[in-house]
């Protein structure tokens, strides 16, 4: 069968490298949340795909995964940062 690169692959990557530094900053927490939430969607997604059938290289599979991770770690940073300026945590 043709391996062929999962489509979105990078996309993870960039998403879930992008939500750690913009779940530092104030006002972008709900950026990275977005982010976050939307490279777990695509990960699953070709994850889903694979599960059906599909045939994609290993390496696109491994930066899909690399970007899951980074993406759960910068959602959890996020949802942790939104909670601590709401409640004037980090400003008291």
């Amino acid at each position: 069968m043709n391996e062929r690169n999962a489509p979105r692959a990078r996309v993870v990557l960039v998403f879930g490298i992008l939500t750690i530094p913009l779940a530092l900053l104030r006002h972008l927490c709900s950026l990275a949340v977005v982010l976050g939430v939307l490279a777990i969607a695509f990960h699953l997604w070709t994850r889903w795909r694979v599960g059906n059938g599909a045939v994609y290289s290993a390496s696109s599979l491994r930066w899909s995964t690399i970007g899951w991770r980074l993406a759960i770690v910068g959602t959890s940073m996020a949802l942790l940062m939104w909670v601590l300026w709401a409640t004037n945590v980090l400003l008291g």
